[in-house]
């Protein structure tokens, strides 16, 4: 099998001695997306920078990768459709993954933060019972740390409430993929790994998060 590294070295190898077109009947896998991810600086804090609502079509980004797999159309990865203003990211040091709702972050002061994605929940996968962990809630676990297992960034969006009752921070997890920023909570929507969860006051993406009701 393949390493990550070497599947990106391949798809943009073919990129540029093809046309664009000719990649989108191609099946896809998350491994696709992680190689982008991979060849992409996802470390550090970023300048805010105007934010772009299609992808450039270009063979040599992570960008064109998706472009070509028609996630979304020209738009986002994964049929996500949020965009946000990079000024109002918290740029923060990403550590693991908990499980499919809740990551593990350090902020700019070094604070160790528990982040629970705000707006979704994944079934569970890590209680002591282990009667209680589900097999939907184990993929949910293992997705994400896919997704998020080449970078050492993350920059987190705050509602209304920062906390909730058990003391832990509510985000709206994001990561830079070089054209843009996407949402990791409404990646795990639209791949049916969560579930939309309505709390008030922490509703701003309510109406966006509706599209992926069962």
């Amino acid at each position: 099998m393949k390493s990550i590294k070497q599947q990106s070295e391949h798809l943009f190898s073919d990129a540029s001695e093809s046309s664009l077109h000719g990649f989108k009947r191609l099946p896809v896998s998350l491994a696709a997306i992680t190689a982008a991810l991979l060849v992409l600086p996802l470390s550090g804090c970023f300048e805010p920078r105007p934010q772009q609502t299609k992808y450039e079509l270009t063979v040599n980004t992570a960008a064109s990768l998706y472009s070509d797999y028609d996630f979304g159309g020209d738009s986002l990865p994964f049929g996500v459709t949020l965009q946000v203003d990079p000024s109002v990211l918290i740029c923060c040091e990403f550590d693991r993954v908990v499980d499919g709702d809740t990551i593990i972050v350090h902020d700019p002061d070094g604070n160790r933060l528990r982040v629970r994605l705000t707006g979704i929940n994944a079934e569970e996968s890590v209680l002591e019972d282990e009667s209680k962990n589900t097999d939907e809630g184990r993929a949910a676990s293992a997705f994400i740390k896919d997704l998020l297992s080449n970078v050492d960034t993350v920059y987190l969006e705050y509602d209304e409430a920062q906390f909730d009752q058990y003391d832990r921070t509510l985000a709206y997890v994001w990561i830079d993929t070089g054209s843009t920023y996407v949402m990791v909570n409404e990646i795990m929507l639209a791949t049916d790994h969560a579930e939309p969860v309505y709390i008030k006051p922490n509703l701003r993406y309510a109406d966006t998060f509706r599209q992926y009701e069962d």
